[in-house]
């Protein structure tokens, strides 16, 4: 288990974790923006697109099992990890701006996946354990900071586009990701951890065995792997409608995932403390209602001010959720195995919802982008109705502690 920390060492952690989160997020999200200029350069249709996103998604679900094991395991390499997490993306941004070849850029950027992926067991399992009693507020807060780079990352990107090509921003966030990851090395080495000496890998096996094995986890994990499925529907392919629609420019639709992230800022923690006075339930139903209705509506309202308000009230949603599902699954989870239990949340949803991309993509080539949407609508409405009529819920007061 972590070292018991101080006040000031908790707010340490908390802070770098926030502000680390928002970083990787700016980062990442760039990409989502960089994704149509990509495909018209290397000629790309839906399906490839699709099938590139669907790539990059499964290798960091896939990622996400060891980095579980690892970050409960090696508790105090948290720092190397979180720095690694930060250069990594840059480095295969790099190389993904080097490359010309589909099935090329295919494997870069489903690397870049990989490194992200190891960004969220450790930091959110050592939230979790530190911050026990305000678990839901805590993981929020950290999905906060992840809302800002996520606003900030299109908005960075669209403007850049302006003036420079996308192979140019790939290759130039190199020695940027370097300088940064090395920063969140050097403040995190000074809170302390220990190594998990218990958690062998049999154990971890085990521990995995036994949150499979419970059936409120896997509905958790249901509601996460649908969620994310239509998540990553919208991430790849409202760029690619705005511009091939609407036939807005890239600062347009950088603005339009800057939009859809602004609302979670502030509804992510809002989100997280009543989920600790009300219940998970009581803000996952209702949000995931509210997600389908606005995804149907991504694809049949006009562009101007109907289609910025269908932005902005799903974005109070789109990326706050997760949060919730990360807190639930922890409610279900032993102390010690809470970085595993955070990848296993991310690796199911990444892993499930990488399907997705790929299937809205052929629909879209089929039939039309607008089918796509409503497709993830229909995904989201099954989701909001089984989390409604099933008993799924622990509330955190009865976690057992796993000692």
């Amino acid at each position: 288990m972590e070292h018991g920390l101080t006040s000031g060492e908790r707010q340490t952690l908390l802070v770098t974790a926030i502000v680390g989160h928002a970083i990787k997020h700016v980062m990442a999200s760039a990409f989502f923006i960089l994704l149509p200029e990509l495909k018209a350069g290397l000629g790309l249709t839906n399906t490839q697109v699709g099938t590139l996103s669907t790539a990059r998604l499964f290798a960091g679900g896939i990622a996400n099992f060891p980095a579980g094991y690892l970050a409960d395991r090696f508790t105090n390499l948290r720092a190397i990890v979180l720095g690694a997490s930060i250069a990594g993306i840059g480095v295969t941004y790099f190389f993904a701006g080097i490359s010309t070849a589909f099935w090329l850029v295919t494997l870069w950027t489903s690397l870049m996946v990989v490194s992200i992926s190891l960004w969220h067991p450790a930091a959110i399992g050592s939230l979790a354990r530190q911050f026990t009693a305000e678990r839901g507020k805590a993981i929020s807060l950290h999905g906060a900071g992840g809302s800002v780079g996520e606003a900030l990352g299109p908005l960075a990107a669209g403007f850049a586009l302006g003036y420079l090509s996308w192979e140019f921003i790939f290759q130039g966030s190199l020695l940027p990701s370097l300088a940064l990851g090395f920063i969140i090395w050097l403040v995190l080495r000074r809170v302390p951890a220990e190594i998990g000496e218990s958690l062998t890998f049999s154990a971890y096996a085990s521990g995995v065995g036994s949150l499979l094995s419970s059936p409120r986890m896997l509905l958790v994990l249901l509601f996460a792997g649908g969620f994310a499925g239509a998540q990553a529907n919208v991430l790849t392919f409202m760029p690619i409608y705005a511009r091939e629609e609407f036939g807005v420019s890239t600062e347009t639709a950088g603005f339009y995932l800057f939009l859809l992230n602004i609302p979670g800022i502030v509804s992510q923690p809002v989100m997280g403390i009543l989920s600790d006075k009300l219940g998970r339930r009581a803000v996952i139903v209702p949000a995931l209602i509210v997600l389908a209705i606005t995804n149907y509506l991504l694809g049949a309202v006009p562009a101007g001010p109907l289609f910025f308000a269908t932005i902005l009230v799903m974005g109070l949603f789109v990326y706050s959720l997760m949060a919730i599902f990360l807190a639930a699954a922890s409610d279900l989870a032993p102390g010690d195995v809470q970085a595993t239990t955070v990848s296993l949340v991310f690796g199911v949803a990444t892993g499930v919802g990488a399907f997705a991309p790929v299937v809205g993509g052929w629909i879209a080539d089929t039939y039309s982008l607008n089918a796509a949407f409503v497709a993830s609508a229909a995904l989201v409405a099954i989701v909001a109705l089984i989390a409604l009529v099933t008993r799924w819920e622990r509330r955190p007061e009865t976690v057992p502690t796993g000692q």
